[in-house]
């Protein structure tokens, strides 16, 4: 018990000096241990100083998922730097339609080839060269209803049109092929016009390509007098399926597929377009890699910002000035990409350079240098300041000799309480 000192029974709020008789409140006196250094705004201290730690944490949790992607670290996240792409050497023959990043990491896919043995083709049946402009009743044509009967995949699809006196040749082979599209029977018809012959021809043509199981055609045709009259009956280019080996250093089996969509491994899809030789490189994506710089550097300069504006009239705060700080002492290296910093502190990207460091490799080697291979270069060394921003905003947005001066009052005021008793007394 400290001698000369009176305290308010158990769930009292004041106190009362005895040499001074001067009644205080022990909450309020507690609440002026966190006040920050004199000349602040005290009335909106504690909710700015708030908005700042969130703010600055979540600005720099936003730049650490930017260097994640780019380092290709983190949960689910995949870096342009770390992972190739295939791109086929000839998209007239093979075009690259899709890949799956995290299965060609892990495989770690070289360079290979494709030889397109034959593409898949579906059944076409083109019928006779009409004259288009003259009467369907002159050509043969029987005036009245007709019907014809497609029977595709084993099922029978009926076709009902009409032919009129007034009819010309292309009247009618427009009015089947409108018949036949309306049944969605898995054949599209059309009408081919040559204007130079001054003729028309019904053409019929299988939705899909390849052969079934069975190899039977895609789609047969019967009818009377129409279908006479037509020559849709034959066909004139039978369906195949498309053949083709992957070549990765040693020449692949055959394989065959009902259509041109099909998979190389290991997660690349293409699609195969003519017969021959293509070779497919395993490269990086530049215009990706750029987009992931750009991402860094708004998030950077987004929390740059959050730095600047927890600063106080004393000078910049710790994070503005170990931001700055690294800029500055990497300045030619990420000059040399495109990137420089202006008189506010903020980055800013010179595209054309850095289009060119992306297709020289320079982009890459700076990633490598200053992330996975180099604990002390440009990447890594501004995750750890991220790092230590995210474990403790509140440490980096207080100028340090500010720091001092609140550890000191600090201190002041707590001998006092515990001198008088107050600290005590505002326990209960």
């Amino acid at each position: 018990m400290i001698s000369g000192m009176n305290f308010n029974p158990i769930g009292g709020n004041n106190w009362w000096s005895m040499n001074s008789g001067f009644a205080n409140n022990s909450n309020t006196m507690l609440g002026g241990l966190m006040m920050p250094p004199r000349g602040t705004n005290m009335a909106n201290t504690s909710s700015n100083f708030q908005a700042s730690i969130l703010n600055v944490r979540n600005n720099a949790e936003n730049l650490r998922t930017s260097l994640n992607n780019i380092l290709g670290t983190g949960r689910n996240t995949t870096s342009p730097f770390v992972n190739s792409r295939p791109v086929s050497a000839n998209n007239d023959r093979m075009e690259i339609t899709g890949f799956d990043a995290n299965r060609l990491r892990n495989a770690n896919v070289s360079n290979f080839s494709v030889e397109v043995v034959q593409v898949a083709q579906a059944q076409r049946n083109e019928g006779a060269n009409l004259n288009a402009a003259a009467l369907a009743s002159d050509t043969g044509f029987t005036v009245g209803s007709h019907q014809m009967t497609l029977n595709v995949g084993g099922r029978n699809f009926d076709i009902n049109f009409n032919v009129s006196a007034t009819d010309t040749n292309r009247d009618v082979q427009q009015r089947i092929a409108s018949a036949i599209n309306s049944r969605n029977a898995g054949v599209t018809a059309s009408v081919s016009l040559d204007s130079a012959a001054g003729t028309s021809a019904l053409v019929l043509q299988s939705s899909e390509t390849g052969v079934d199981r069975a190899g039977q055609p895609n789609f047969t045709v019967s009818g009377g007098n129409a279908l006479a009259m037509t020559g849709v009956g034959g066909i004139t280019q039978e369906a195949q399926n498309a053949a083709f080996r992957v070549n990765r250093g040693f020449t692949g089996a055959l394989q065959t597929s009902r259509s041109n969509d099909v998979s190389l491994g290991f997660g690349i899809n293409a699609q195969l377009r003519e017969t021959g030789t293509v070779a497919v490189n395993m490269t990086r994506d530049e215009t990706a890699q750029i987009n992931s710089m750009r991402d860094m550097v708004n998030n950077f300069n987004a929390l740059m910002q959050s730095a600047q504006d927890s600063s106080t009239g004393r000078g910049m705060s710790r994070l503005e000035q170990q931001l700055t700080g690294l800029v500055t002492a990497n300045s030619a290296s990420l000059s040399r990409i495109g990137i420089s910093m202006n008189r506010d502190g903020f980055m800013q990207i010179d595209q054309d350079r850095m289009r060119s460091a992306a297709e020289s490799g320079a982009l890459e080697r700076f990633v490598a240098d200053g992330g996975r291979g180099g604990n002390f270069g440009f990447v890594n060394r501004l995750a750890r300041t991220v790092d230590n921003a995210i474990r403790n905003p509140a440490g980096q947005i207080n100028n340090p000799q500010n720091n001092n001066q609140f550890n000191n009052r600090h201190m002041r005021q707590m001998n006092q309480l515990m001198n008088t008793g107050m600290l005590f007394n505002s326990w209960f």
